[in-house]
């Protein structure tokens, strides 16, 4: 039977994992998962990666949730002292993203929206917390109570720490915490935001390190205010793939925020660099049930918040309002092209850019109570 937290983590963890997982052992026997029109750039970034792993470790690594230990560790098994938390490997994040958590906290509380996100608590997720051998045992004790027999955990973590050597950058392989995520399930009043260092260095990777960690912060904030409006119990009238409204909600939040004049106040550029961080995780498992959006649609996602912030003329519309106004962009979201239009419509009937639509249709929709 499986732990409470293992369970938890799993859900938070695993499951936004799993289908780069999948899809990255499904390159491993045939290439074809490239040959599609969709060709999602965290996925290639994946394959680049793991290119010099065997077989048997890189199946051993997702056996044995190395991608989940360091995150498993940090919420709740370390002793957190918030005031020492830093990101990056070396440090090198920490001030940008305390810098726009403050910022973010202080523009989305003066958005009066009904609520409170309460504190949120900043988090890192370190592979170098696994080097430590009985750091590891506690976590995968936690993890795995009722799983051990002959093979004890000592020995899982003997095996582990054998494998983390032979990769490469050892503990600080990107893999080990190349994810970011929002929770409040450590506890009663227990909200906080996790970025592994991998996210950090894929960003670096891909060439948008200067916006990322800003992306990659008000993104997961923003599903802590989907949280405050319930937006995961909303009904999505477009398709099952509920996973796939909150990310692009969470990426049309964040350009919201970060271009807006009271925000992040990034420039064209700046919003730029953030509508490509969005495109490059998106993922290309249009079929499966977590899927978050192709690359296209995070793209369109962060292009849509950022249009609509600029034609707020400076105020500020309640956290509210801009979810109603989401939910009509949404809603044709399977007939947005990758420049983010839509053919199927006659030039007449639409209206030309993306930021005249918004102009048009913001009298209509600030009326509506909506996310």
């Amino acid at each position: 039977m499986k732990s409470e937290h293992e369970l938890i983590l799993q859900t938070e963890i695993g499951e936004k994992f799993n289908r780069e997982i999948k899809a990255l052992m499904a390159s491993r026997e045939e290439s074809s998962i490239f040959r599609t029109p969709c060709t999602s750039p965290s996925a290639m970034w994946l394959q680049e990666q793991t290119k010099s792993l065997s077989d048997e470790d890189l199946s051993n690594f997702f056996d044995w949730y190395l991608h989940v230990l360091p995150f498993a560790y940090k919420l709740y098994v370390e002793d957190n002292e918030y005031d020492d938390e830093y990101f990056g490997v070396n440090g090198e994040y920490t001030d940008e993203i305390q810098s726009i958590h403050r910022r973010t906290e202080d523009f989305w509380t003066d958005s009066r929206a009904e609520g409170d996100v309460g504190e949120i608590s900043l988090f890192s997720a370190h592979g170098s917390d696994l080097a430590d051998r009985e750091k590891l045992i506690q976590t995968l004790e936690l993890l795995f109570d009722d799983s051990f027999d002959e093979y004890s955990v000592e020995d899982l973590a003997d095996d582990i720490q054998e494998l983390i050597e032979r990769l490469p950058g050892r503990y600080d392989y990107p893999l080990l915490t190349f994810n970011a995520f929002a929770t409040d399930a450590m506890g009663p009043d227990e909200a906080s935001i996790i970025i592994g260092d991998g996210y950090f260095q894929f960003q670096k990777d891909s060439g948008v390190e200067s916006e990322g960690p800003e992306y990659a912060h008000t993104h997961e904030y923003s599903h802590h205010l989907q949280f405050l409006l319930q937006a995961d119990e909303l009904n999505d009238k477009v398709s099952d793939q509920s996973a796939k409204k909150q990310e692009l909600m969470a990426d049309a939040f964040s350009a919201y925020f970060l271009a807006h004049d009271s925000g992040g106040d990034m420039t064209s550029e700046e919003i730029s660099n953030v509508n490509t961080i969005a495109y490059s995780v998106g993922d290309c498992e249009i079929t499966n049930d977590s899927h978050h959006g192709t690359p296209s649609q995070r793209k369109c996602a962060t292009i849509w918040g950022s249009s609509l912030a600029d034609s707020d003329s400076g105020r500020t519309l309640k956290l509210q309002d801009v979810a109603n106004q989401f939910e009509t962009w949404y809603a044709k979201i399977d007939e947005m092209d990758d420049s983010c239009d839509y053919p199927t419509q006659s030039s007449s009937a639409r209206s030309g850019s993306l930021s005249t639509w918004l102009v048009t249709t913001a009298a209509a929709s600030v009326t509506a109570i909506l996310f």
